[in-house]
């Protein structure tokens, strides 16, 4: 009776740090809090459905540039590697969470003994020689007297989700990168056919020159001016041919591919829709952002860290245990009265470290801190880029359509200009201003369009990207 009542004191001992695991240190881990405004700045329906709800593949219809982002999507080494850093993440995540579990180890040994009889190692009688063969397990499990495992396990989900969001980002970029890459390929296209088109006509012109100076009508000047205007386009063909070769190569690098043509195809007529740009909500901002979300978890995670910090500062409880047989008879080792074991809690803390746990504490709060500025940086950061993608799109719609107003301006100028220079009313001056300023005004015309498109790129980046 007596030895029952001592091993049910021994268990209660063994098993009281399980009752005394309730108490967790450090705050709890939440989301910021920041002082919103109440509005994103320019949006004209803020509690409207937002365009950065949209999917990439609803907002980017070209089948061509569709297939880059595809393209770019599974073989862009950057997502990829945002994808493994997720692995990484989880990994840690499954590491963190066995600290809630007991820890079993496994050995098994044997020895040759040879006992000096001088230096009293022998019994008397005993022979020198004697072997030994064990086989034990040795159990470890700690208490989670101060909530340090919890903490552990909220940070390493916290940062498992700041891996998700992160890749949510750089896919996001990419999708935006690409699109933006590839418009401005077509522009350049658009610009070099401006060129080309531009050269037939002044070659056209030269001739005219020519033929008039054969007649006795022009002058080597005005056959000057015609060459230097011809030579202008001329030079604008390379120039752009050049920039149409490096916009390939960056396009295929986006899409993790060597140097190499890009297939151009469709219109992006479809991007300029006349839609109507809006930003929602400024709290769905920050949900919608990735790079807000990450930086949310990665602020979480370091909050979490204070706790496992503080814990360390404290003393650690475990209950630990080893068993097995022992035999010097390798014969009677599996026998019961082999059998030895050993269990019970132990108790170890600092006592003097030289306030290292107290600075260790410190350094978590300051990343806390730190992660919370980035944070704030993060969010400011996005409604900045959201304001400025909705007041670009609507401004570069503006400047698209006074551009076009402007190229028929200077289209009828150049035609006055020609017909007066034909009917001798005027030199050929006249029609050189007028064809360049008709040039440059074509090309300006060109990047308005193309600055409308990325218009809305940003706007998809900006908002959102729709990754959700």
């Amino acid at each position: 009776m007596e030895a029952k009542q001592n091993r049910m004191r021994s268990l209660a001992i063994i098993l009281s740090p399980l009752f005394l695991s309730g108490c967790v240190l450090g705050p709890d881990p939440g989301n910021p809090d920041p002082a919103l405004p109440g509005a994103i700045r320019g949006d004209s329906a803020p509690h409207g459905a937002s365009f950065g709800d949209k999917a990439w593949r609803k907002v980017f219809t070209d089948a061509t540039l569709r297939k880059l982002i595809e393209r770019a999507i599974a073989n862009n080494p950057d997502l990829a590697a945002a994808t493994y850093r997720i692995e990484q993440a989880r990994a840690q995540a499954g590491a963190a969470n066995s600290d809630w579990f007991p820890q079993l180890n496994g050995g098994a040994g044997g020895s040759a003994n040879y006992g000096s009889v001088n230096a009293g190692q022998v019994a008397p009688g005993a022979g020198r020689s004697s072997e030994t063969y064990n086989l034990s397990g040795l159990l470890s499990w700690e208490i989670d007297l101060w909530g340090g495992i919890r903490r552990s396990n909220q940070a390493s989900r916290s940062e498992l989700l700041a891996a998700y969001y992160q890749r949510d980002a750089v896919q996001t970029s990419l999708v935006a990168d690409v699109a933006s890459a590839y418009i401005e390929l077509k522009n350049l296209d658009e610009r070099l056919a401006i060129s080309r088109r531009t050269v037939d006509s002044r070659r056209e012109s030269l001739d005219l020159v020519k033929a008039r100076g054969e007649g006795g009508v022009g002058s080597d000047l005005e056959t000057g001016q015609a060459e230097a205007l011809l030579g202008q386009a001329l030079t604008a063909i390379p120039i752009t041919e050049k920039a149409i070769a490096e916009k390939e190569n960056q396009i295929r690098s986006l899409l993790g591919e060597y140097p190499g043509g890009i297939t151009r195809g469709g219109t992006l007529d479809s991007l300029d829709q006349s839609l109507r740009i809006k930003g929602g909500l400024p709290s769905s901002l920050l949900e919608r952002r990735p790079d807000v979300a990450a930086a949310n978890q990665s602020f979480q995670a370091a909050v979490a860290q204070i706790g496992v910090a503080e814990a360390m500062r404290l003393p650690s409880l475990s209950l630990t245990g080893n068993g097995g047989v022992v035999s010097g008879d390798l014969g009677k080792l599996l026998e019961s009265k082999s059998a030895a074991y050993s269990i019970g809690p132990n108790l170890t803390g600092p006592i003097f470290d030289a306030g290292r746990g107290k600075a260790r504490a410190e350094a978590a709060r300051a990343r806390a801190g730190e992660a919370l500025a980035i944070y704030n940086k993060t969010s400011q950061q996005a409604f900045r880029e959201a304001a400025d993608a909705i007041n670009a799109h609507v401004k570069t719609g503006e400047i698209a359509a006074r551009q076009n107003n402007l190229v028929e301006s200077y289209r009828k100028v150049a035609r006055v200009a020609t017909d007066r220079f034909q009917g001798g009313a005027s030199g050929y001056l006249e029609v050189l201003d007028a064809e360049r300023s008709l040039f440059n005004a074509e090309l300006e015309q060109a990047d308005a369009r193309r600055n409308r498109l990325l218009s809305v790129v940003f706007a998809y980046r900006a908002l959102g990207g729709g990754w959700q």
